[in-house]
């Protein structure tokens, strides 16, 4: 699979964290993989065959042409490939879609909608730009303007886009009191800000951030022992690590074999 990734110019780094592009020709084969857990919010824009998606075990459904995916707090879907795949991803940065277009991230978590119901009638505008572009610097540029022109009269960036940038560079392990005395609010209104912008407690958020990372580790160095990845990433124990496995994958580490072996994850900063 061809894959294209950039980050955003300098000024919509508080909203967007990075943009890729995916492009192969499966013909009858089918790719697949599970989504366990994992923080990220993310646009797709299929610029040729969607992706099938089967949900808690049902029928695979296919994707919307652009649609949205919240952050998951568990394992609940699986993505099918087949046919010619061509498909352009927004990485947004934790709090960017609630400082985009005001939604209430909560709403969004363990949700995939199609983007016009999370866009409205901007969602046209974007799609018809990324597809009138001939290459991928082009779409990058397209969506920039777009975000440019949706950011414009909206809030700054604030303590809690700060924090939650801040997890996601630390790989999960900051100290919540810490990102609270920071963000000038009390304990109770960052908590409460952060699951309105962020769409999860700041504790979840970290937990699902370092599973993540853990996944990313054992996808890149496959021979890595559990251990060294559980120990780098700052996890009790293994029995620490085993219950997140369970909670957030749905079985043990052992598990995690055939079809997690497939994982796209995407582009980090």
């Amino acid at each position: 699979m061809d894959i294209k990734r950039a980050l955003p110019c300098p000024e919509l780094r508080s909203v967007v964290r990075s943009f890729e592009e995916r492009r192969a020709d499966l013909g009858s084969a089918v790719l697949s993989w599970p989504v366990a857990a994992r923080p990220h919010q993310i646009l797709t824009i299929h610029l040729a065959e969607p992706y099938r998606v089967r949900i808690n075990g049902g029928p695979a459904n296919t994707t919307p042409d652009m649609g949205v995916v919240g952050p998951q707090t568990y394992h609940r879907a699986h993505v099918h490939l087949s046919g010619r795949i061509h498909v352009f991803n927004i990485l947004f940065q934790p709090s960017g879609l609630n400082r985009l277009v005001g939604i209430d991230m909560t709403s969004l978590v363990n949700q995939d909608p199609a983007a016009s119901d999370i866009l409205g009638k901007s969602a046209v505008a974007l799609g018809d730009a990324v597809r009138a572009a001939p290459d991928f610097q082009l779409r990058v540029d397209a969506v920039e303007r777009w975000v440019g022109m949706m950011l414009d009269g909206r809030s700054p960036d604030g303590p809690i886009g700060l924090a939650s940038r801040q997890m996601i560079a630390v790989r999960g392990r900051a100290r919540i009191e810490d990102l609270v005395r920071k963000s000038g609010l009390s304990a109770s209104q960052f908590q409460r800000r952060f699951t309105t912008q962020v769409g999860m407690t700041p504790k979840l958020f970290a937990r699902t951030i370092r599973f993540d990372r853990a996944l990313v580790a054992r996808r890149h160095a496959p021979n890595l022992p559990w251990t060294d990845i559980i120990h780098e990433l700052g996890y009790f124990d293994q029995a620490h690590f085993i219950r997140e496995c369970h909670a957030f994958a749905g079985l043990p580490p052992t598990g995690l074999v055939g079809d997690w072996d497939n994982i796209f994850f995407p582009a980090h900063d």
